[in-house]
């Protein structure tokens, strides 16, 4: 069927199987379906369809561990996209059963080929859970070095940048997505914990070293984005100290200027209100008070300099 996969699992490696009424229970087998097809897993490998239906209908990152059965659900994420939304991979582990309910199938049948070709040591469930694990985590790395990168950039530009441009968004941005990661990393540490306790005795000790070393990776991932988050709340504190500054040197300037011709205002208001003014029928009366408002302008100018007011 095309919403389903089946493959054979032996030491040598991992085969397509094409006729799905020829299984063999002393056999070990892997099977990839659709969301639309997984009712299937109920019928024909004796899954209880309420924990099925019940598992399928929740999407958060988890491990569940039952009476010789292991479930995980993983999330399938974009770094380059980093949504809330995002598509998830359910597992099913159980001795002589592997079972991926997801919605690309094409990417684990990738990872099927790729243990085949490239994986010499003994295929078993572990080392096709450690195949996804890694893939999954093979880029991220190399996105938070670029993730990294930009974030230095922002606080280059800031710092270079005289016209005091909106950079809220792009600070906000960074931390949304940021936060994002911390919690998707934190999840996904708790489950590889689940994992190495290993209470059904699914996995071999060969798959758990190699799960552990995934475990580590993932704790490192994490302690880089906490590094990250608080090098995008120092660069937002920066960035405000520096909005603040601005703004403080503008009200500066406006009050300077407000005092500065505050006495000719007053001048003008108590003169020109309450005394006959002479000056209108003389020929310099125009000259006189311009040269006598630039003194006054002068003298503030000169005492607030000698006080250190700008």
């Amino acid at each position: 069927m095309d919403d389903e996969m089946l493959y054979l699992m032996e030491k040598s490696g991992i085969y397509p199987i094409e006729d799905e009424t020829a299984l063999e229970p002393d056999k070990k087998y892997i099977g990839v379906y659709t969301y639309e097809a997984a009712g299937a897993l109920g019928d024909k490998f004796g899954l209880h369809s309420g924990l099925l239906k019940r598992t399928l209908s929740n999407d958060s990152i988890r491990f569940e561990s039952y009476d010789r059965l292991d479930m995980l659900c993983i999330a399938v994420v974009d770094l380059a996209v980093m949504k809330l939304d995002v598509p998830t991979m359910h597992l099913f582990i159980r001795e002589n059963a592997f079972f991926i309910v997801c919605e690309d199938r094409k990417f684990v049948s990738r990872i099927l080929k790729r243990i085949s070709a490239y994986d010499k040591l003994e295929v078993s469930f572990g080392r096709l859970l450690f195949h996804l694990f890694d893939k999954l985590l093979e880029d991220d790395n190399s996105y938070l070095d670029k993730f990294e990168e930009k974030v230095m950039a922002l606080e280059k530009k800031i710092i270079d940048d005289k016209r005091n441009k909106n950079y809220v968004n792009n600070i906000i941005g960074y931390r949304k997505k940021l936060v994002l990661l911390k919690r998707y990393y934190e999840q996904v540490s708790v489950v590889f914990k689940y994992i190495d306790l290993n209470e059904n005795k699914l996995f071999d000790h060969q798959s758990l070293k190699l799960l552990r070393i995934l475990s580590g990776k993932v704790d490192r991932l994490y302690n880089n984005v906490l590094s990250l988050i608080e090098y995008v709340a120092q660069i937002r504190e920066a960035y405000q100290a520096e909005v603040d500054i601005n703004l403080n040197t503008t009200m500066k300037l406006f009050t300077v200027i407000t005092t500065i011709f505050f006495p000719l205002s007053l001048i003008a208001g108590w003169y020109g209100m309450n005394f006959n003014m002479p000056e209108y029928q003389s020929l310099y009366g125009y000259p006189m008070v311009i040269i006598l408002s630039a003194g006054v302008i002068v003298a503030s100018v000169i005492y607030f300099k000698r006080n250190h007011w700008f």
